[in-house]
């Protein structure tokens, strides 16, 4: 994140408002009301106000779709759940999800609504969960799930924008008035203010190291993957691979963000950090789950091409794409999956016809799966019967991710796993963490998957890869 120097302004209105928000403590122990106030506001750039308000060692999440009009920031953490390595446990696969769904019921009810009528339909859960259910590296940036409440959010809808304080100042206390002052006070144009005055004068690293790519290993493990498919151990698995780099100082959060926005303007823009500054980041094609007023939608998202030099060549590759049988062999594992799921959980689900999802450099099969949700159906429970799906695991799920443990020489983290947020209400987003990277101070490490399914050639496999980590350098540096 971008250094705040110490100056007159920033003390009078940017580090007061930081105080007043993130220096909030119950009353008592056995008084934990959160009191949440709203403020409509004029608009202002979410990424601006991520690094304009974010303390440093405060966890963050931002995620943001242009094509939906749709963003949230979440900084700071009221309160939260840390669910740790879980092996060994007893339906491990379901138990993380279950406590934090736990975390939302034992909550939701201490949560006081002021100034807003809408409040219930505002995300005021946020959530990240692993790839797998344990992890057997001895450090990790992010556990195995996590959910928290923020300090303080903004909401982008359209041309609407609500900020949102969660505090334990009790309502109508001097410390809550004098917030409520402090966020009608042209706000967003006192954050812009600073922001123009000091942060584009930051100079952005460009130079990095390669510190490991070793393809080899990565079409090792491809051939690898075949060998089990022609045994009949496997019908799909998704190999993963990850490029590791090195800049001469810490990445620009920010910036890089902006530029996956600018890059990808039709994917999901997101980034989750933890207190020590680790930030995990990504643009994602993909949804896992989006639930709103009871309407699911689910996107069943496998097969790959390049995007065409001109519109001529861009329509015969997608052409293709539609008509290759191992394409549409893989896509069908995952939309028949996600589609048994949904059925096996009562939600009678639907779906569209099989069509292209064009993104700036890359195109998938893609077909949207819609269901209404029943009442006792909450989307935590959802999302463990979901997770891992066939696009991000393979067939059968199990035996694809006891072969990822096995043959992956890395951690996947937060790569291919469920990231999103929940209101109190049952509504919900949460996308699918690909084209995405774990970033460390100067260090980064970026992550790219293929499907490999029977006919999969391990170069066209590489040359997918590629293609999604350059996209992803680009952005970074």
């Amino acid at each position: 994140m971008p250094v705040i120097p110490d100056n007159h302004f920033l003390t009078d209105y940017s580090q007061k408002l930081k105080e007043l928000i993130f220096l909030s403590h119950p009353v008592n122990k056995n008084d934990e009301q959160i009191v949440s106030i709203s403020q409509e506001i004029s608009p202002i750039d979410l990424l601006v106000f991520l690094a304009m308000l974010k303390p440093e060692n405060q966890v963050s999440f931002y995620c943001e779709n242009q094509r939906k009009q749709e963003a949230v920031v979440a900084i700071g953490a009221i309160k939260s759940l840390e669910v740790k390595n879980e092996r060994g446990e007893m339906n491990g696969r379901y138990n993380r999800f279950q406590q934090c769904q736990n975390f939302i019921e034992d909550n939701q009810d201490n949560i006081a609504f002021e100034d807003n009528l809408d409040s219930q339909k505002i995300p005021y859960f946020f959530s990240s969960f692993n790839f797998l259910e344990h992890s057997s590296d001895n450090y990790q940036a992010f556990p195995q799930a996590k959910i928290f409440i923020p300090y303080l959010q903004l909401v982008k809808k359209a041309n609407n924008y609500l900020v949102i304080v969660n505090t334990y100042h009790p309502k109508k206390s001097p410390e809550l008035n004098l917030i409520k002052q402090y966020l009608k006070q042209d706000f967003s144009q006192n954050i812009l203010h600073y922001y123009h005055r000091f942060y584009h004068s930051q100079s952005t690293p460009s130079r990095y190291t390669l510190e490991q790519s070793n393809y080899h290993n990565f079409t090792d493990k491809v051939n690898h993957s075949l060998k089990a498919i022609a045994s009949d151990k496997l019908t799909k698995i998704v190999v993963a691979h990850a490029l590791e780099i090195k800049l001469e100082e810490n990445f620009n959060i920010i910036k890089s963000l902006t530029n996956l926005r600018g890059n990808h303007p039709d994917c999901y823009i997101f980034c989750v950090g933890n207190e020590k500054e680790e930030y995990f980041l990504g643009a994602s094609p993909e949804r896992l789950l989006s639930i709103q007023d009871r309407q699911l939608v689910t996107d069943a998202l496998a097969g790959s091409a390049p995007r065409g030099k001109n519109d001529y060549d861009d329509s015969i590759l997608g052409e293709n794409l539609l008509n290759s049988e191992k394409e549409k062999r893989e896509h069908q594992f995952v939309s028949d999956y996600i589609f048994e799921k949904l059925s096996i959980m009562g939600l009678s689900p639907k779906r569209a016809s099989l069509q292209l999802l064009k993104l700036s450099n890359i195109q998938h099969l893609w077909t949207p799966i819609y269901a209404e949700i029943r009442e006792e159906c909450n989307p935590l429970e959802i999302i463990a019967q979901l997770h891992p799906t066939p696009a991000v695991a393979g067939i059968p799920i199990d035996i694809a991710c006891e072969e990822i443990e096995s043959y992956e020489n890395f951690d996947r983290s937060l790569y291919a796993a469920p990231i999103g947020w929940l209101d109190t209400n049952g509504n919900c987003e949460f996308i699918v963490g690909i084209r995405s990277a774990l970033i460390q101070g100067n260090y980064a490490r970026l992550y790219a998957g293929a499907g490999i399914v029977a006919g999969s050639k391990p170069d066209q496999e590489l040359t997918e890869i590629e293609l999604k980590f350059q996209a992803l350098l680009q952005a970074l540096v």
